[in-house]
């Protein structure tokens, strides 16, 4: 089976290892994933043959033809979904993922709300003066973030009332909203789930490094498996519904008052550690789930057209 994964993330650090253990296992399988960079494609809607064939080009050359294309892309990466879209309208088999933008933190707070999805309590604010109105349900140490990035980016943990005016007004510089978010115990581990679709098929406890609030992506000293309880389960399968991928992960943290909370979501996962800790093959797992998609709308596209009769006479 021929796959494509249509990513910028191949070339950066958080994705790099992920694809290289897809291209592995795909190969292992007898499957042909192709990585394709979004920035080597381009739309050639203003040409001649735009209405007979995809124009959709990468490297100056029509766009291959595979049982299945997977696109990962950012919420506002508008080119790389408007490949994927053109495509699709092109007859080609691709599986989207929805456009949920989890960099943008408010948005992100505001749709697990409405999403029955239980996170850390947040409070949104447009200026540093209305640190004042919140400030007696305040908890320190605290989280506090700008609207947008992650991976530490414009991200603080603030020890006292002080420390958090001084940040918000660093966060306000240029109009944007903050967040400010309740940071609860315990500190230093999370629980991360790998998702297939809404199935979550390995999970592990992860301990971080001295002086580190919440894990890092990988290379934590002490992690071990760890079952999900039944409501882990629901919030892990609700936030990989949320997002709408073949496959996902899902960080939670068991706090000790509030049960568990969902504290994100990652698209390109490093499951080296996961696999490491578990013993499982989850590259494997992975390119195995996706091929099935791909046959799958292999099946659809060889199905028969069905008629419906119209019931009853026209006036």
């Amino acid at each position: 089976m021929k796959l494509i994964l249509l990513t910028r993330f191949h070339s950066q650090h958080q994705g790099a290892p992920l694809v290289a253990r897809l291209m592995q296992a795909a190969e292992a399988q007898g499957h042909q994933l192709l990585v394709i960079n979004p920035a080597e494609v381009v739309q050639a809607f203003n040409s001649a043959t735009a209405a007979e064939s995809c124009p959709v080009l990468w490297r100056g050359q029509p766009f291959p033809v595979a049982d299945l294309t997977l696109p990962i892309a950012r919420w506002d990466d508008d080119h790389t979904w408007q490949i994927a879209q053109s495509l699709e309208a092109w007859g080609y088999p691709v599986t989207m993922h929805q456009r949920v933008p989890l960099g943008d933190n408010i948005t992100m707070a505001r749709l697990l709300a409405r999403s029955n999805i239980p996170a850390p309590r947040s409070w949104v604010m447009a200026h540093p003066s209305q640190l004042s109105v919140v400030m007696p349900e305040l908890h320190f140490p605290l989280l506090m973030r700008s609207r947008y990035g992650g991976s530490g980016r414009r991200v603080a943990v603030v020890q006292h009332s002080g420390e958090a005016y001084t940040h918000a007004q660093y966060l306000a510089t240029g109009g944007q909203p903050f967040l400010v978010q309740d940071l609860p115990e315990p500190y230093g581990e999370d629980v991360r789930v790998l998702m297939l679709g809404d199935k979550p098929v390995a999970s592990i406890k992860r301990m971080a490094p001295a002086g580190f609030v919440r894990p890092k992506e990988e290379g934590n000293p002490l992690c071990s498996v760890s079952p999900l309880s039944a409501e882990e389960t629901r919030i892990a399968q609700a936030a990989a519904r949320l997002y709408g991928a073949p496959f996902c992960a899902v960080s939670m943290l068991r706090s000790k008052l509030k049960g568990p909370l969902l504290l994100e979501v990652s698209r390109v996962p490093a499951i080296t550690e996961m696999e490491s800790v578990t013993g499982q093959d989850l590259a494997a797992a992975i390119m195995a789930h996706v091929a099935a998609l791909g046959a799958l709308h292999a099946a659809r596209k060889k199905a028969p057209s069905t008629v419906v009769p119209m019931s009853g006479k026209r006036a």
